[in-house]
């Protein structure tokens, strides 16, 4: 215990305190004990640097769809799991306000260590949360990226090749049929839709540039809105395929099935209802984002920019593709 008392600049009763956790160090003494330790090599398993719960702000936007409502249960699962080192504060904003995401941002209730955001892709979140970054507070981008956000971390699938893969299968179902084809999204203000749009509309226009692609039309995940729209495409004539980049989809079944017709239909999330809809036929294939690995990737990479772990995280959300044939029994 010398050598390290030594190599960090501290007293033997400051090294026996911080290894074997009694009494009260500063964190700046800790780490540096612990940092010593490392370096020498010593033969015991090393508390760790962070004295106390981390706090780590969760900001989520206020949506029913079965992607936020998985991302809330996997991050309880997390927090449950890991609650004897953080405490994982959850807010909601709503969507039609996002001034609320930037007053959550820019003022925290309490101080935090860590802030996981799932936000719109403007000036101003940007810009808020590189002022949080400047702070030094690490910041995760859950679920949907943001376009210019140096320092960031991004938690989530490949939303361009979600994209691109979603256009890659609907173009081999459609064997070089000439038709038309409906593109709805949830909000083009989140860069997740932008690169799933994108995307898609990238491999079709190398792949089936005789299809016609009406949209993307914005919906805004509204099940009224997004029926109302698909009813208006089939008035205008026939659908060969429609691939939806966010939910809507009980909105898509109700004009589907009032007038019999069987579009090649590509969503997302593998929730329970398209696990139905996927055994029934009626939608042909969907690309789930794994939010279990989301909210376990996003903890651990918080956990690691506070000196928790000491490796970098090795879990990452998993793009899956899921059809009929692979759900479970």
């Amino acid at each position: 215990m010398a050598d390290v008392a030594q190599l960090a600049g501290v007293s033997l009763s400051t090294v026996d305190r911080v290894l074997n956790e009694r009494g009260s160090v500063s964190d700046r003494k800790r780490r540096k004990v612990l940092e010593a330790a490392r370096e020498l090599g010593l033969r015991r398993v090393l508390p760790s640097p962070v004295h106390g719960l981390l706090r780590f702000d969760l900001l989520m936007v206020d949506s029913p769809t079965d992607h936020f409502q998985r991302l809330t249960e996997a991050f309880s699962r997390q927090a449950d799991l890991l609650r004897s080192r953080l405490v994982l504060q959850r807010q909601l904003w709503a969507e039609a306000h996002p001034e609320q995401l930037l007053e959550l941002i820019r003022n925290p209730r309490t101080p935090r260590q860590g802030l996981i955001v799932v936000g719109q892709d403007t000036p101003t979140i940007r810009e808020a949360l590189a002022a949080q970054l400047a702070l030094g507070v690490p910041v995760i981008l859950l679920t949907s990226s943001l376009s210019d956000l140096p320092g960031a971390t991004y938690v989530g699938i490949d939303n361009q090749r979600a994209g691109r893969s979603a256009g890659r299968l609907l173009s081999q179902w459609l064997r070089g049929e000439a038709g038309r084809v409906l593109l709805i999204t949830n909000s083009l203000l989140y860069h997740a839709h932008q690169q799933r749009v994108g995307g898609f509309l990238d491999v079709l226009r190398e792949r089936a540039p005789q299809l016609e692609v009406i949209g993307p039309v914005e919906c805004q995940d509204d099940n009224v809105r997004t029926a109302a729209v698909l009813r208006a495409a089939l008035q205008e004539g026939s659908l060969l395929g429609l691939y939806t980049t966010g939910s809507g989809s009980t909105g898509v079944c109700q004009a589907l099935l009032e007038q019999s017709v069987r579009p090649v239909w590509i969503g997302h999330e593998a929730t329970e209802q398209h696990h139905r809809l996927l055994r029934d036929g009626l939608l042909s294939l969907v690309i789930d984002q794994d939010p279990a690995g989301q909210a376990e990737a996003a903890v651990q990479h918080l956990l690691y920019a506070n000196g928790d772990l000491d490796t970098p995280p090795q879990v990452q959300a998993q793009l899956r593709l899921v059809i009929d044939e692979t759900l479970p029994e």
